[in-house]
């Protein structure tokens, strides 16, 4: 157990009946007839966040039913978001029929009936008690078994996406935090106002940060990667991406960063016989005293001298292996939401 990281806990099962009992607490599940005799996968890694809890999971086809019965019997009063990565869903509610696809995310509403039909799916999945957001979204419900659209729902399902890849290592502590900013994003995605958007203004970032570094990455080489080419592809102006590096120094200084790391990676590949001058020169560095003062600030050493030692030592190195946290259980924490729902 690792105290220093945010409580997660994993589960995994290949049998249908114990993924059924476990997830009971808030969705009736079974398989469809065509596919009762097929392999099932439930693998599912949750994170607290104080009182909202995200998961990360892949789950085999499957059925879920919340009928008028379980609504009066079990009393949930929590919203449920997913944002499918792969698969989709189908869902027959009070408000109609929906459906949707991987890259967008679904709002279910537990105080209400739902039928939804789900394939083989990896998905992240938001469990929200309805008193983090009825102030600041009280008309939700309204998207029950459907989902936000346009270029802020993008941006959320962006946001879901990212924060579900950083939280194993995000350190303990900040869970109340990430909670809050969650609930601000969630606000200024589905109710884009100036004052939501503003409050939001970190997670928003964040994901424009993150389109901009996906972006240079695939352009590390290109001539053509400047400062307008960015912000047409992220879709930001000038003042925008210059907030965005600030920190690293300004967006030039990145760019030239990663180009660095780029070529330190080749110098490393035995498989690679160019010359240096040649590597740095497809990532734009044409003066060879520009490049060798560059890459020893960046690297404390010459490219040269790298280059012999990673060959000399070539097929040696580390592995290193990391702890997680498995504080309580998955079905526990779901548990405990429907007790706090009992209990409110």
């Amino acid at each position: 157990m690792d105290p220093s990281t945010i409580p997660s806990s994993e589960f995994s099962t290949r049998q249908f009946d114990i993924w059924r009992d476990s997830i009971a607490v808030v969705f009736d599940v079974e398989r469809q007839a065509s596919e009762a005799d097929s392999a099932f996968i439930a693998d599912v890694e949750a994170f607290q966040l104080g009182d909202m809890v995200v998961t990360a999971a892949t789950l085999g086809e499957q059925r879920y039913t919340r009928s008028q019965a379980r609504l009066r019997r079990d009393g949930m009063d929590h919203f449920v978001l997913n944002l499918y990565r792969t698969g989709g869903w189908r869902a027959q509610t009070p408000n109609g029929d929906f459906q949707g696809v991987a890259g967008q995310v679904s709002v279910l509403d537990l105080a209400s009936e739902l039928i939804s039909d789900e394939p083989h799916s990896e998905l992240v999945t938001l469990f929200l008690p309805r008193s983090l957001l009825e102030e600041r979204l009280p008309n939700l419900g309204a998207l029950h078994g459907s989902g936000p659209t346009g270029p802020h729902a993008a941006l959320l399902a962006e946001y879901i996406d990212l924060l579900a890849r950083r939280l194993p290592t995000l350190p303990a502590g900040e869970e109340q935090a990430l909670s809050r900013a969650t609930c601000e994003m969630l606000t200024a995605c589905i109710s884009p106002t100036l004052a939501n958007v503003e409050a939001a203004r970190p997670g928003l970032e964040m994901v424009l940060q993150r389109r901009a570094r996906r972006f240079i990455e695939g352009q590390l080489n290109s001539p053509d990667l400047t400062a307008d080419a960015i912000c047409g592809a992220v879709g930001v102006s000038r003042r925008t991406l210059y907030r965005l590096f600030e920190q690293d120094g300004g967006v030039q200084r990145y760019i030239q960063a990663r180009r660095l790391v780029r070529i330190k990676a080749l110098l490393a590949d035995a498989s690679d016989g160019r010359r240096i001058s040649e590597i740095a020169a497809e990532f734009g560095f044409t003066r060879p005293d520009h490049f060798a003062r560059a890459f020893k600030h960046q690297f404390g050493q010459s490219a040269r001298d790298l280059r012999e030692f990673r060959r000399r030592h070539l097929g040696t190195g580390v592995v290193l292996g990391a702890k997680r946290n498995d504080i309580g259980s998955f079905d526990t924490w779901i548990r405990a939401l429907h007790d706090r729902a009992i209990a409110i």
